[in-house]
């Protein structure tokens, strides 16, 4: 990065010299004329800009047709690789090595991840969505979704347009290729890496990206391929629990990455996996405690098992399974990031993450909610995680986690209320 800057000043400064050089040569001082830095040439002589007498002028030598285009197609060489370098440094912060290294273990510390750390920088561009005032959110959910959520849905128009566009290409490779369920593959930047046998950063490829400051890892249901890359990464990146939002119709398409059977051993690689316990938790999920053990090393992961969810009352039951999640001790252990994966079907993970996430800001006191910059920095790092309609249950949760936790003064009136319609 310092290089890159050091390439611009020089630049710069050599087209700075090239012009006072090229201007210099022809502008012949008179009077009080005190310099040609930032003149203007005008009918044949040069007007003196920023000096003490600004109406002296300078005579301007004679120069041939020739000279000029040489000077004019010069200049304009020279300003375009300054042009292709400003783009080059764009690119470079935003997508490329000078962003954080989520791989790098000398940088990251799980213990440094706190609920307090919680939230970005705002994005600059998103100039027209505003942050909402927690009191008022109610009733801008309401606005939102009238009239067949017409607002919304402009609103999530505008920020597809401001989703960076950056490179993946890692997951298309020929070996990589088959790891993958659908089309959807992490970004290059913030994909999860793999170590190799000796502890080194080589590259291994998952379809799994660390997002929300690496506070979650998304990734897809595990294949028979790729149980043991699960697992490798499950226990190198220190999980301690795993989100599994998965029907049990979709279960029946999936191949399970654990036993059905309390205290039966099952070996992926090097990495032995036993479930220790299973018990239900509410109506809707299913709890298992896992033993992970490699090379005489043994860890206890808890896994929740969201396999139930009405459509007709979606938004309850999502805001019921994060409020479930926070009342066990296991789930609020956060040092580490959370690894959440849907079955084959409906991809649950970016509403349930976006839910989780801004329902934690909610908690530590967060005067506004941001749903459009969160939303835009989800989908910033992992591709069509978030959809339209997706969007609209991401308000549909907030407003009942609101409704629930925090009554206002202007709450909408009963007859607004019959109106209220939410999106699937």
């Amino acid at each position: 990065m310092r290089r890159i800057r050091q390439r611009v000043l020089q630049v710069s400064l050599l087209l700075f010299k090239f012009a006072e050089a090229e201007l210099g040569d022809r502008c012949l001082t008179l009077g009080e004329c005190g310099g040609y830095t930032g003149a203007v040439c005008t009918n044949g002589s040069c007007h003196c800009v920023g000096t003490i007498n600004a109406e002296n002028q300078c005579k301007l030598d004679e120069t041939s047709p020739k000279e000029n285009i040489t000077i004019a197609v010069t200049m304009g060489v020279v300003f375009l690789q300054c042009l292709l370098l400003v783009v080059a440094i764009l690119v470079y912060r935003k997508c490329g090595r000078g962003g954080f290294n989520v791989n790098s273990y000398d940088d990251l510390i799980f213990s440094d991840i706190t609920a307090s750390a919680i939230g970005y920088t705002p994005i600059t561009t998103v100039s027209k969505i505003k942050p909402v005032k927690i009191d008022m959110f109610q009733n801008h959910v309401h606005e939102l979704l009238r009239d067949d959520g017409i607002e919304l849905f402009k609103e999530y128009t505008e920020l597809a347009a401001l989703v960076s566009s950056c490179i993946a290409t890692v997951g298309n490779y020929p070996q990589n290729v088959e790891k993958n369920r659908t089309s959807t593959i992490p970004y290059d930047f913030n994909r999860v890496k793999l170590l190799d046998e000796t502890g080194i950063l080589e590259g291994s490829y998952i379809n799994a990206s660390h997002v929300l400051q690496n506070r979650y890892i998304i990734t897809q249901f595990p294949q028979r391929r790729t149980m043991v890359d699960f697992w490798r990464m499950v226990w190198e990146q220190n999980v301690t629990t795993i989100i599994m939002l998965a029907p049990l119709n979709e279960m029946k398409m999936c191949f399970r990455y654990y036993s059905r059977q309390p205290g039966r051993e099952c070996v992926y690689g090097d990495i032995k996996i036993t479930v220790i316990a299973t018990f239900m938790y509410g109506q809707n999920m299913k709890i298992r405690h896992f033993v992970v053990s490699r090379e005489r090393v043994n860890r206890r992961i808890t896994q929740f098992h969201v396999y139930a969810w009405n459509h007709l009352s979606i938004a309850q039951d999502i805001v019921d399974c994060i409020k479930s999640l926070k009342l066990n001790v296991h789930y609020n252990r956060r040092i580490s990031p959370i690894v959440v994966h849907s079955g084959s079907g409906v991809e649950w993970s970016g509403i349930f993450v976006l839910v989780d996430y801004l329902i934690q800001k909610i908690e530590i006191g967060s005067e506004f909610i941001d749903v459009p910059v969160a939303t835009l920095n989800l989908l910033d790092e992992r591709m069509s995680i978030i959809s339209k309609r997706d969007y609209g249950l991401v308000y549909s949760c907030l407003h009942e986690y609101l409704k629930r936790n925090i009554p206002t003064s202007n709450d909408i009136s009963t007859t607004e209320q019959q109106d209220y319609e939410e999106l699937p």
